[in-house]
Formats: C-alpha cells, sequence, structure tokens
C-alpha cells in the first residue's frame, strides 16, 4: 500500500495504467478533485482527450472497489500537512499527501518533484 498523490493518479489514468496495478492506494479526498479537474483540463484546455468522463469512472471505479481509499483528512493530519507546509514553503494540497505518507508510514507515490523530495528530507530516505 502506498499514499498516491493525484500526479500519480492522473499519471496512472490517462498514461500508465499499470501503475494501478501495483498495489491498493490511499490519498486524500481533496486528490480526487484535484484528479477530476486533470482530467477536465485534458480534455477542454490541453485538448488531447476527446471525453474524460471515461477516465472520471475509471477513477470512480477504484475508488468503489476499494483499490484507491480516499480518506477525508482529521484535524491532526491537517495541522500536520500545515506545518510541513509552513516550514517548507509548499502548498497545503501538496503538504498534506506528504503529511499523509508520514502519518501511515507509507512510501509517497508521486511524480512532483517537490514532494518527493519534502518527503524525502522527512525520511531521511
Amino acid at each position: 500500500m502506498r499514499v498516491a498523490d493525484s500526479s500519480f493518479i492522473v499519471e496512472a489514468l490517462l498514461k500508465r495504467k499499470e501503475l494501478f496495478q501495483e498495489d491498493f492506494l490511499v490519498t486524500v479526498d481533496l486528490a480526487v478533485y484535484e484528479s477530476v479537474n486533470s482530467i477536465w483540463k485534458h480534455q477542454f484546455l490541453i485538448k488531447d482527450l476527446n471525453d474524460g468522463l471515461p477516465y472520471v469512472s475509471v477513477l470512480y471505479g477504484f475508488i468503489e472497489s476499494g483499490r484507491i481509499r480516499a480518506i477525508h483528512p482529521g484535524e491532526g493530519l491537517m495541522r500536520r500537512g500545515y506545518s510541513l507546509a509552513a516550514k517548507n514553503k509548499l502548498s497545503i494540497y501538496d503538504a498534506i499527501s506528504v503529511a499523509l505518507a508520514l502519518e501511515l508510514d507509507l512510501e509517497l507515490a508521486t511524480f512532483d518533484k517537490r514532494q518527493a523530495e519534502l518527503m524525502r528530507d522527512e525520511t531521511g530516505k
């Protein structure tokens, strides 16, 4: 099991479906919104998708099957994310995935270089 941010989820949905075959993922519920927004951007702004709705359905299929578990962060997790964001001058949107990975002692699955760097800094790995 790993913690996935929206960059990982979108990459898996749109380009590298094999990423979903590796294991179960945990994410913050915000990443679901961010992922759907990225799908929308690909359809309407980047215009490299004809229809984004099937990708939204695939995402929700993974959520409903339990392959992706989207959690709503409680106050403790949000406080940890806030502290990481403040300390590293990073948005809470990015820091919350790192905070969740640290909280659960799981690997962070991300394609975001700043998040990956912060995770390495925090874990020493």
